[in-house]
Parts: C-alpha cells; structure tokens; sequence
C-alpha cells in the first residue's frame, strides 16, 4: 500500500530544505548530501541535466498475494530531462521522463510510465513569493502498491493531472501561508484484458489550505492552520469532503534537530451518507536527527482518510483510516559512500466493516557515487503485510523480498 501524502496539510519546507540548506550544504542530511555534482549542459540561462537510470534484480513475489505467487527478474530502464533556470531572482523547473519495466517470464507484469511537469517561483519582494506547479503523468499502480488492498495483482494503468498554487507572505515574525491544490486521476478499467471496476477512483480533488505562524525564535515558529478538501468522483457513491484545524511548530532548535510536528481535528464526510462518517484526530510529523557529522536519523507519520470499494456483508466500499510512521538512518561511510536502513508501518482501519490491515517495510542500501557522472545503489526490501480478511473476497495477506540495483548516468 502507498497512501496519497496529505494535501491538505503540506509541510511549509521539509527538514531538509530551508535556505540554510541551500547555502550550506554540509547542513544537509547525510542522505541529500551530494559529492559530486553533475554539470549539466548551458542553455542560455538555464542547464540541462540528462540522466538515464539502468536497474535490474529480483522480486519474489511479484503479484503481492499468499496463493500461486510469481517470483522473477526485473528489468528497469529510465531515461530523464532536467531544465533548471540560473536566474539569480525566481526559479523554473522543467523536467520530463519515461520508465519501462519488464520481467524474464512473466510479461504481463511489464509496465511503461511517463511524465511531464513544471515547478517555479516568484519572488515578488524578500518577504512575499508565489509558487506553482502542474505535473501530466501516465502511471502503473503495481500489486501491493494500491493506496487500499483490494486484491490487485497486475499493472493497473491511469492518467493523472495535478497543479497547485501558493503563496507566502511575512509580516516581521509573523507569516501567512496559502494553497490550492487539484488532482484528476483517470484509470483503466481492464487489467490485462480482464474487467476491473476502478470508477470509484476517477474524479478530482480540490483542497484549499493555510496557515499562519509567530516566529518565536529566528528558526522555530508556532502555527495554526486548517484546509478543506472536495471529492468529486465518477461514481458519486464516493463523493466526499474533509475538513481539518490543526496547530503545530517549525522548529530547529539547535543545528543537531530539524523538523516540523502538528497534531489537530478533522471530519470526513461522504456526501450522500452512505459510508461512515469518520471524525479523527490528524497529526504529522518529519523530523531530522543529526546525530553526528556523519550519522542522520529521520522521522515521519502522518494520519488520513481514504476510500476503497472493498465489498464485504452487503457494504459498498468504506472509509479507511489510514496511519503510518516511519524511520530511516542514513549513514556516510566514506565521503562517496552512504549506507541507510529504514522501517515503516502502516494501519488501515475500515470504518464501515470490521477489517483492519497492518504492513511492516524493513529496507536497507548501499549508495556509492563514483564520480560527477556515475552513481550505483543497491537496495534490498521485506513486506510483510497482515490483515484480519485474509481469503475474504480477494484480500491476502502476504511476504515479500525484493532486491534491486541501479546505475545511474549522468552529465
């Protein structure tokens, strides 16, 4: 499973990325930490930075299921553009690429994505920017990556458009933050030729969010902010709206932790009443460690609503509660290499029948960048997904290794 990040309550910056950041990169955490960087190719004001990724390894269980599992090769090929601006005001980024991914032995397994998007900025004075983006991709969710379990077990294909606009205004140690966000996702209705109902998931999301924070210190802030999201689906079954308040702190009280906490209320609403009604208490929390000059330890959760067509007892689909935390512990052996090593839970709860899932990630990697054009990584995951319905109507619970390595190439 891969829940959908919380657009409704986005980070004003991750721990990683204040301004301090920018200037002074050894206050990055280890593993954003570059040692070399690529030149790119000078075109007029802007680089172009071309990569191509190549990746190969083994997944031993390729359809995520208990029952007649597959086990094979995975091949992986990625070519990629980056258009960055050098303007010494404002900021553009254009970038586009496709992935295909193909297996020894069972080609229906194979998928191809694509993607096109557009980031930038104005800075309108020092204290007021204006920020926005718009991403176009054609994406494969893969089995065990549906947000909710409902028994996927090939490449199931959609389109999807996202865009967003922000701003951020500072008045002396107060500041004010504000987004709207759309999403529209389009997907197949056949898996390999089979029927698969996913009109449930068709439709757009709008969220319009904000937040306003005192600056308490000249790195850590007190915020409170709210957000409302609208979703208008193909199949109105599934229509919705989600409000939540929340309070929070941008803090970084000494250069050894960085990082932001926020903990609210918040009520999803199906609009015509026929799933559950869930009010909840949301929270989020990232947060970076900087245990030594050569040891980061990172932490995440966060807590939301989602949906699932799931049938069970004559129930048409639920709301599910979805929570997850995580840790991650980069480590720089040598200057080009990093080891890391991570684990993440996730729960989903199903309000509206009594099924509930759990899954455990263990992963770990070896990164060693060779020079300014090469870099190779080496990573190694276990799954171990649970759930109380196992057999029931398609939902298993199931194990899963998967080791990988890539090269990357770039200029």
């Amino acid at each position: 499973m891969v829940p959908l990040a919380s657009v409704a309550m986005a980070a004003d910056y991750a721990p990683t990325t204040r301004k301090a950041v920018e200037v002074d990169p050894a206050l990055a955490p280890v593993g954003e930490r570059m040692a070399y960087k690529p030149d790119g190719v000078q075109v007029g004001s802007f680089t172009l930075l071309p990569a191509l990724g190549l990746s190969t390894g083994y997944d031993t269980n390729i359809t995520a299921t208990n029952t007649n599992t597959k086990e094979d090769w995975l091949f992986i090929v990625r070519p990629s553009l980056l258009l960055r601006s050098d303007w010494t005001r404002h900021m553009l980024l254009l970038d586009t690429y496709f992935e295909s991914g193909s297996y020894a032995k069972y080609s229906d397994a194979d998928y191809q994505n694509y993607s096109f998007g557009a980031r930038g900025r104005i800075d309108v004075t020092d204290d007021f920017y204006l920020t926005s983006f718009l991403r176009w991709s054609h994406l494969n969710e893969l089995p065990g990556d549906d947000e909710v379990d409902t028994g996927l077990t090939e490449p199931l294909g959609y389109d999807q458009t996202v865009a967003g606009v922000g701003l951020r205004k500072d008045f002396n140690r107060m500041w004010v933050t504000a987004d709207f966000k759309f999403r529209d996702r389009d997907f197949d209705n056949f898996v390999d030729g089979v029927p698969s109902n996913q009109q449930y998931r068709d439709g757009q999301t709008y969220t319009v969010s904000g937040r306003v924070g005192y600056e308490i210190s000249p790195l850590t802030s007190l915020f409170v902010g709210g957000g409302n999201s609208w979703y208008n689906m193909e199949d109105s079954d599934y229509n919705a709206t989600q409000w939540n308040v929340v309070g929070g702190v941008v803090f970084e009280p000494s250069r050894l932790m960085r990082g932001e906490a926020y903990i609210g209320y918040g009520e999803w609403t199906s609009d015509n009443g026929d799933l559950s009604r869930v009010p909840n208490v949301n929270y989020g929390l990232d947060l970076a460690w900087f245990v030594s000059p050569l040891l980061t330890v990172t932490f995440s959760g966060a807590q939301e609503v989602l949906t699932s067509n799931y049938n069970y007892l004559g129930f048409d689909g639920s709301a599910v509660l979805n929570s997850t935390f995580g840790v991650r512990a980069d480590y720089e052996l040598r200057r080009s290499i990093i080891l890391s090593g991570w684990f993440n839970y996730e729960n989903q709860n199903y309000e509206d029948f009594a099924r509930d899932d759990d899954q455990y990630v263990y992963g770990a990697q070896v990164r060693y960048v060779m020079n300014r054009y090469a870099e190779w990584k080496l990573n190694y995951s276990y799954t171990d997904f649970d759930t109380n319905f196992n057999g029931i109507n398609g939902a298993e619970s199931y194990t899963r290794n998967v080791i990988l390595g890539t090269l990357t190439l770039t200029y």
